[in-house]
């Protein structure tokens, strides 16, 4: 009986936090709007965020932020600890864990992250999607190693990876009932395999890894000139602007634990805060053309670096950028670039854009098409699929 009543409880919760962003979106409220999620393309919801200004209140109760130099000093602040930290926390997965742990180093896993993205590629022929085949596969491959699993244990943690997958997006917009037993369920397995530490920054970490590699990896396809150019020139160049145009954690949400002056207004101590990254990764005020990807902005000096936050307390950037490094230089193979003909893997097979397009000149990807993403996946709204099509 404990339990069914724990289950009707969960259910109402998750009903009546889609109700309120449903109401409040529809009433015109640009950060209700998000965390509804309707829609494909977030890139209207965050220009009507950044249209009411660098800092505002919702009607949800939350100070937004939509400015690069506001967003930086909220993020730099000390933030709460505790259950009040996330009060509108619509799914608290990780309720119960220890604080996390610190995720490996870009150095640390760069090699079991080029070992993993070769045997990806290695399979890979015809038309394939980007995201199954290799984004999602190789943090989890990673993890492995790192924690020296093997056998069925590492086939227990690909499948709670897969059923963890939507933590991040979950905690503001609550899934489906059964979801949401699944990422509870998930999270367990995790705790059994890693221990209560590693728990949360495995969960958090394996995704922010994820949509960055599948952002590189779109980015490969969606822009191949800058793209292309950025791997000859420097690979770090285009995951740097990938982690600014395609941030893999687009929302932040956490409570202060002192008072913070942004944006020429006092930000008190407890107040919940609302960082959206990818409306303040693109502001005009701090970056020459924003909606362009530009990779080799980042080879001047006095660009403003991307802003990465840690969510649920993990700090993923080093974990996630040594992975998505170690992917390309697999996608560009040991010859680099074709003359022609589109980008070798590191098996000699070539990468192009899936529906037939023919290559760039230069040895780039052709432009790319059908790429999707997740619905209702305000922290992410990550990359669900990225086709493309390998010859060889």
């Amino acid at each position: 009986m404990a339990l069914v009543t724990a289950e009707r409880e969960l259910g109402r919760r998750l009903q009546l936090v889609q109700g309120i962003h449903w109401l409040y979106g529809a009433q015109g409220d640009a950060y209700a709007a998000l965390l509804r999620g309707y829609g494909s393309d977030p890139s209207p919801a965050y220009e009507r965020a950044r249209a009411a200004g660098p800092l505002w209140r919702s009607k949800l109760g939350v100070r937004v932020c939509t400015g690069y130099a506001p967003a930086r000093r909220l993020l730099a602040a000390r933030t709460a600890d505790g259950p009040a930290a996330q009060p509108q926390s619509a799914l608290a997965w990780d309720e119960g864990l220890p604080d996390a742990g610190e995720l490996p180093g870009a150095d640390q896993v760069r090699e079991p992250a080029a070992r993993a993205a070769e045997r990806a590629l290695a399979g890979l022929r015809g038309e394939v999607d980007l995201v199954a085949s290799v984004a999602a596969r190789v943090p989890v491959e990673v993890l492995a190693d790192v924690h020296g699993l093997t056998g069925a244990d590492r086939v227990r943690l690909a499948e709670a990876c897969a059923g963890a997958a939507g933590a991040l997006d979950t905690a503001l917009a609550p899934p489906a009932y059964d979801d949401a037993v699944r990422l509870l369920d998930a999270v367990g397995t995790l705790r059994d395999l890693l221990g209560d530490e590693a728990a949360r920054a495995a969960v958090v970490g394996v995704r922010a890894a994820r949509e960055l590699i599948a952002g590189v990896l779109h980015a490969l396809l969606r822009d191949p000139g800058p793209a292309g150019a950025a791997v000859r020139q420097d690979p770090a160049l285009l995951v740097t602007e990938t982690l600014r145009h395609d941030p893999p954690v687009k929302l932040h949400t956490f409570s202060l634990a002192e008072d913070v002056e942004a944006a020429g207004e006092r930000v008190a101590a407890g107040e919940q805060v609302a960082v959206l990254v990818a409306a303040a990764n693109r502001d005009p005020e701090a970056f020459t053309a924003p909606d362009r990807f530009v990779p080799d902005r980042y080879a001047a000096s006095g660009v403003p670096e991307p802003l990465v936050p840690a969510p649920h307390g993990v700090a993923v950037e080093a974990f996630a950028r040594g992975q998505a490094e170690a992917v390309v230089a697999a996608v560009a193979g040991v010859g680099g670039l074709a003359a022609a003909g589109g980008l070798p893997t590191a098996a000699g097979d070539v990468l192009a854009a899936a529906g037939g397009v023919p290559a760039a000149a230069g040895g780039v990807p052709a432009a790319a098409g059908g790429a999707v993403r997740l619905g209702r996946s305000p922290v992410t709204w990550g990359l669900e699929r990225v086709p493309a099509r390998v010859a060889g």
